[in-house]
């Protein structure tokens, strides 16, 4: 009796260990660790990703600092601007989202399906929400990333997917948006013929559908903000003019949501000229809320 009960015994560890390793195994089969020259080499351990999403192979990219065991980080999630492989993300990118990691940051960005080598087929703001979703369901099962603190940076087009992570009802500490799409309609008539027919092979024609180009456009539910947001944008932007964010503050307003506003005179769409400026307004922003985080989890009312 006695050497059947330890034999249930090995039994039942060998099969929890199992699972131990499968659900380890089940991050790690994602991760394909890159070296990536950078002023951050030695600070940042950076690794592409092939995670699914509704049955497809997405790529995207895992940002941490080294040295992660024993810490509970806060999660970044970027998302990208352009459409196609028109704004992948690249070294460039990389370089810069090392920097967010080198500050402490558990970083993830996802290529979206269709592009940068992922399946399927791109819908610029339709389907491709759930690359995202299920990139950031799956990093907040990282032992080191905090469930609790997170926050998200959208440049253009990813300032749209950032709004609609919010309309899908994904919280964050805080937002930041730089030159953001709030319109859809608005950026189809100020883009040129190329523009327009890119999307109308993506989302489709804005009077036939819609629809499509209205559930991408927070102006319509800027009550689906849910989260603190910093809004960016250059007043020279000739890709998505700058009332777009006006727009959208008006409605922030209206709804008392918080928010701040700021208006780079002279600044183009990627706000160049004043890339540290804005990037100092995005870290103040960030841990300004996620100390009131801290402080509201240690003091509670």
């Amino acid at each position: 009796m006695k050497r059947w009960s330890i034999i249930v015994l090995l039994a039942i560890i060998g099969f929890s260990l199992t699972v131990f390793l499968n659900h380890a195994e089940s991050h790690d089969d994602y991760k394909k660790k890159m070296y990536l020259m950078s002023p951050y080499a030695s600070e940042v351990d950076v690794y592409e990703l092939t995670y699914p999403s509704d049955g497809l192979q997405i790529k995207g990219f895992l940002l941490q600092p080294k040295n992660i065991q024993h810490k509970q980080l806060p999660l970044l999630v970027y998302n990208r601007g352009g459409n196609r492989d028109h704004g992948a993300i690249n070294k460039k990118t990389l370089h810069y989202l090392s920097s967010w990691a080198a500050k402490g940051y558990v970083v993830i960005a996802s290529q979206y399906r269709g592009n940068g080598g992922s399946e399927g087929t791109e819908t610029y703001g339709g389907d491709d929400i759930h690359d995202v979703m299920n990139l950031i369901q799956w990093a907040e099962e990282l032992p080191y990333v905090n469930q609790d603190k997170k926050v998200a940076i959208g440049y253009s087009r990813g300032g749209m997917m950032t709004y609609l992570l919010m309309k899908n009802n994904i919280e964050f500490d805080a937002v930041a948006v730089v030159s953001g799409i709030t319109d859809m309609f608005q950026f189809y008539e100020q883009r040129g013929t190329e523009m327009k027919e890119v999307l109308k092979q993506l989302v489709g024609d804005p009077n036939d559908d819609y629809e499509k180009y209205r559930s991408r456009s927070v102006i319509y539910w800027s009550e689906k903000i849910n989260s603190p947001l910093l809004l960016l944008h250059g007043d020279h932007d000739k890709k998505v003019h700058h009332t777009q964010a006006e727009k959208l503050v008006k409605h922030l307003e209206k709804n008392e949501k918080e928010h701040r506003y700021i208006l780079y005179k002279g600044a183009d769409h990627p706000i160049r000229a004043y890339f540290t400026q804005y990037n100092a307004e995005i870290d103040q922003w960030f841990n300004q809320h996620l100390n009131n985080n801290i402080e509201k989890t240690d003091h509670p009312s």
